[in-house]
């Protein structure tokens, strides 16, 4: 747990754990840093034991709540002990909730089964012990402690598992941790022995576990290494018939002439993704004419293989996928590809550049390639031609730029008044309504679509739903500088959320700008569109410089919708004390918002005028509102949202008056007299002759003094006491006092 003092011992079995586990997670590129925390979720626990016993553990591989990762964590406990382990006071929630010592006790007793390999009812310590000393007799190992702190044993015990490595007792230098350290990097680097232990903590601080573990990798290593080299090379592996591809260049859609890519993805005989690169999975696409379609196979290092290809013809083309000879899972696949020629009657051309323009102010317009069914091509190449005539009838220079993406983009530069002739064409042919007839003016009163730009809060997101928005258009002239007067068309196209057209106001300001409003009308992303109309042909347009623009509209809170409720909105209230209620924010559809920032204002009217009211926002869409009534009765609460009055607003409160200790007195006194006969026996009947008399403290009888006969035998005395002092009373039957009567009685200042 964190903030926990470790001792020494425990940071050392600590370090060797985490390493031990990490050995075995490198096989799917995982890693622990903290055990503590990174088993809590389950899906690494899952993975450690999937590796070390090669069987498989179903769990939620994306835990979020608290409750699945006990499941997930219970999975794992649950085929422990399935395999015959048993498990000690350890639950799921420890795990999840980072208690060490059972944690390091669960990984010790998975370090038994899996890597000292002991069964239960065996002594790990006894055999391991035994089997150290019947390799290195001559150290008298006893223990997995102290007996490992020259460092030289470790050494010796690797020499003799693998005879060769060093050159003992020559090496040694009779420096502990150097000596340690030989024997850990010769194993490392001769027996693959994972270095999981610190030469420094063997020798300074050892921990009996910590050099079991360590210890029983030597015991074993051929063993070991045989599994782990197994494992490794199951989970990566492929198996074809779990192999399987996906991805755009496998689906319907793609066009002739347009790369396409897919991805195979490589699965092991467990059904998981390998987890490396490096195998060879022959891809073969025939086309319909019987031709190899040539591919292009990327290999991403991580188990996952992209295969680019570019179809050429129309048709039916066979996609055949195998590894190792076998087709891998539903290979082959059949891919139609569909034609993408353009038609030149289909293409489309359309810009300034073909409408009008300014002499020494580029002209720009746009061709589109369509094939023969209007549909956008999306890939380049295509030998469009465009020629200009200047009003001369001399050819001028044009540009004509492919984006490869099935637009070209052309410009031309006129520099005299006068008409221009645009001719465009594909392979001789006229495209669209070529050649066109453009009229270049030497000055334009028109601002430029390419300059004027839009901007204001309608524009930027964080708006409500709830609001009017608002921002403004910009007119700036071709040169760059801004203009002063009104009279250009601009539009405004505005697309909701739900695909639905808004229809925005645009007004004139006859000052350069214009003052665009919508109001929205649901949360989401609204698509705006603003373009420049050409005032003598208003049907072609251009986008200004900054459009389409996309806005994220919030929700936003609806005064009407909003609710309050709570006590201090309920019959009952009392002048006493605060009263509380709390006040909902929903947005348009009734639906409460769950975040804070909303101006309510509460006004609380009173008998005898206005009542404070303090409002503090909880930050998930609700606010807690609370006053102090200063008088008992009608109370009219009205909650407003930017002035407008929430669901049920004004509130009428009847408020009652509440006992106030302050001004709350002792009104009476009673006492209470048994009558006895002669012989001490309680009467229980009533009718004596029962009196009583009490003097006030300024020696005046109290005239409020009252007996009341109870008819049981007793009788109730009682009088009002409304000053301080000494009260003197007596209590007579037949005209004598009863026993201990008379008594003086001190009542207290209230």
């Amino acid at each position: 747990m964190s903030g926990e003092k470790l001792e020494l011992w425990q940071v050392v079995q600590e370090k060797t754990f985490t390493r031990w586990v990490n050995t075995y997670l490198v096989n799917r590129m995982l890693k622990v840093e903290n055990l503590m925390v990174d088993l809590g979720d389950g899906k690494m626990l899952r993975a450690l034991l999937e590796i070390i016993s090669t069987k498989e553990i179903k769990i939620n591989n994306n835990p979020k709540m608290r409750v699945q990762k006990l499941e997930n964590l219970n999975a794992s406990l649950d085929f422990l002990k399935r395999e015959g382990i048993k498990l000690v006071s350890i639950g799921a929630d420890n795990i999840l909730d980072g208690n060490r010592t059972l944690i390091m006790g669960l990984i010790w007793t998975i370090i038994l089964r899996y890597q000292i390999q002991v069964e239960e009812g065996s002594s790990a310590k006894k055999d391991l012990l035994e089997w150290v000393r019947s390799k290195i007799p001559e150290y008298n190992i006893n223990n997995f402690t102290t007996d490992w702190q020259s460092g030289k044993a470790i050494s010796a015990l690797a020499e003799a598992v693998l005879p060769g490595q060093m050159n003992l007792p020559r090496d040694f230098t009779n420096n502990p941790v150097r000596d340690c350290q030989m024997g850990i990097t010769k194993a490392r680097e001769n027996m693959n022995i994972p270095s999981i232990i610190d030469a420094e903590d063997m020798v300074n601080t050892p921990d009996e576990l910590s050099n079991m573990t360590y210890i029983s990798y030597f015991r074993d290593f051929l063993d070991m290494e045989t599994r782990r080299r197994e494992q490794e090379l199951f989970e990566r592996t492929p198996v074809a018939g779990k192999c399987f591809a996906y991805g755009k260049g496998v689906e319907p859609g793609n066009e002739a002439g347009i790369e396409t890519e897919f991805t195979i993805e490589a699965r092991n005989g467990a059904d998981r993704r390998v987890p490396v690169g490096g195998h060879n999975f022959p891809t073969v696409i025939k086309a319909p004419d019987g031709s190899i379609v040539p591919v292009k196979t990327i290999d991403n290092s991580n188990g996952t293989y992209q295969v680019h290809y570019t179809p050429r013809i129309e048709g039916n083309h066979n996609v055949d996928i195998t590894f190792q000879g076998t087709p891998i899972k539903n290979s082959p696949i059949n891919v139609f590809i569909k034609a993408a020629r353009p038609d030149p009657t289909k293409c489309k051309a359309f810009g300034p550049g073909l409408e009008g323009g300014e002499a020494h102010e580029p002209a720009r317009f746009t061709i589109e390639a369509r094939n023969c069914l209007g549909d956008k091509i999306t890939s380049g190449g295509h030998p469009f031609q465009v020629t200009v005539k200047d009003p001369h009838g001399a050819n001028i220079p044009a540009k004509c730029n492919d984006n490869r993406d099935g637009t070209y983009s052309c410009e031309y530069l006129p520099q005299e008044i006068g008409d221009y002739l645009v001719g465009i064409t594909l392979q001789g042919a006229n495209v669209a309504k070529a050649p066109y007839k453009v009229n270049i003016e030497e000055n334009s009163k028109m601002a430029s679509p390419f300059k004027s730009y839009a901007d204001g809060p309608g524009l930027e997101p964080g708006n409500k739903v709830t609001e009017l928005q608002t921002f403004y258009i910009h007119a700036v002239y071709p040169n760059g500088q801004p203009k002063k007067t009104g009279g250009d068309l601009f539009d405004c196209f505005i697309t909701d959320p739900n695909r639905q057209k808004l229809k925005p106001s645009i007004k004139d300001n006859n000052n350069g700008t214009w003052t665009v409003q919508y109001q929205p009308t649901d949360p989401g992303k609204y698509h705006i569109e603003i373009i420049q109309r050409n005032p003598s042909l208003p049907h072609l347009f251009d986008h200004i410089k900054n459009s389409p623009i996309d806005v994220l509209i919030d929700p936003g809170t609806v005064a009407a919708n909003c609710i309050a409720y709570g006590p201090g909105l309920e019959p009952g209230c009392l002048d006493t004390e605060p009263a509380v209620f709390t006040i909902e924010a929903r947005d348009k559809n009734g639906k409460r918002r769950l975040e804070g920032g909303d101006p309510f204002k509460v006004d609380i009217m009173g008998p005898t005028g206005p009542i404070h009211a303090d409002i503090v926002d909880n930050g998930d869409g609700t606010y807690q509102v609370t006053y102090n009534p200063e008088d008992a009765g009608r109370h009219d609460v009205a909650v407003t949202l930017e002035g407008k009055p929430i669901k049920g607003s004004t509130f009428r409160v009847d408020v009652n008056a509440g006992a106030w200790a302050g001004k709350s007195v002792m009104e009476s006194f009673t006492y209470v007299v048994r009558a006895h006969d002669k012989r001490g026996k309680p009467l229980t009947v009533g009718g004596a002759k029962l009196t009583a008399a009490v003097t006030k403290p300024n020696g005046q009888a109290c005239q409020q003094t009252k007996v009341d006969d109870n008819r049981n035998g007793s009788y109730t005395v009682s009088f009002q006491a409304k000053e301080p002092g000494l009260f003197k009373i007596s209590t007579k039957i037949d005209g004598k006092d009863i026993v201990g009567s008379p008594f003086d009685q001190k009542i207290s200042n209230y």
